[in-house]
């Protein structure tokens, strides 16, 4: 009996052309695409908000001799005292903020308002004697 010998072949394939021609493919389209930079619109902004010039004014609070605190020649709670100092500011500018105090009130009143002042903002507050 013959003995059949098989042929093996070993086809392999060289993959080192086909990577040649994708980079020289690869390095044609970059060299011949232009790069154009996107065109756009360009905006005229202001540089800051606009400066509203606003009368310069003290703010006044007066606490009598019943703790009660006045602002404006108004009686306000004291909680309140932020809220009427915001409506304040925003029509005037604020310098420093005066308080004038009865030598019958507490110091407790006195000291609310003021920590009220500074919750709010950071104003120069001047305590005024009668």
């Amino acid at each position: 009996m013959k003995k059949l010998t098989k042929l093996q072949n070993n086809a392999d394939v060289d993959m080192t052309p086909m990577l040649d021609i994708v980079f020289i493919l690869l390095i044609f389209f970059i060299v011949t695409t232009s790069f154009v930079k996107p065109v756009a619109i360009e905006l005229n902004r202001p540089l800051d908000s606009p400066q509203i010039d606003k009368p310069v004014k003290n703010a006044l609070f007066k606490i009598d001799e019943s703790n009660g605190v006045y602002f404006s020649g108004r009686l306000i709670d004291l909680e309140q005292v932020a809220t009427n100092l915001a409506m304040f500011a925003a029509e005037y500018e604020i310098s420093s903020v005066l308080i004038t105090a009865d030598e019958n009130s507490t110091h407790n009143t006195l000291m609310n308002v003021m920590n009220n002042i500074k919750q709010y903002d950071d104003y120069p507050i001047s305590l005024i004697s009668k």
